[in-house]
C-alpha cells in the first residue's frame, strides 16, 4: 500500500537527483574554465563516469532497473555534453600564463 508520505518523499529524492544530473554540464563548464579539468582528462575517465552514473542511480531510485537506467542514462549524456563544453570553452594551455603577465605589465 503507497503513502502519501513515502509518494512524497520517493518524488523528492528522484526530483533533486535529476536536478543534480542536469547540472552536470554547467559544473563541467565552470571546473573547465578554471583549469581543474580538461576535455582529455574527462575523456580518459569515461568508464569511470558510466560506473559512477549507474551506482547513484542505483542509491538513488527504487530498487528497480527501469528507474536506475532513466537515471543513468542523462547523466551519460550530460556528462559527453560537458566534455563538449570543456572542448570549446576551456582553458587553453598558456591562457592562464598570457593574463597573468599582462597583469604585471599594467
Amino acid at each position: 500500500m503507497l503513502s502519501m508520505g513515502g509518494y512524497l518523499t520517493l518524488s523528492s529524492k528522484l526530483l533533486l537527483a535529476f536536478g543534480l544530473v542536469f547540472e552536470l554540464p554547467i559544473v563541467i563548464f565552470f571546473l573547465a574554465r578554471m583549469g581543474i579539468v580538461d576535455h582529455r582528462w574527462l575523456s580518459r575517465n569515461r568508464k569511470y563516469a558510466l560506473l559512477v552514473a549507474f551506482l547513484i542511480g542505483a542509491m538513488l531510485t527504487p530498487p528497480d532497473v527501469f528507474s536506475q537506467t532513466a537515471l543513468a542514462v542523462p547523466f551519460v549524456l550530460l556528462y559527453e555534453v560537458g566534455i563538449l563544453l570543456a572542448r570549446l570553452f576551456g582553458k587553453k594551455k598558456g591562457e592562464g600564463a598570457d593574463a597573468a603577465e599582462e597583469a604585471s605589465v599594467d
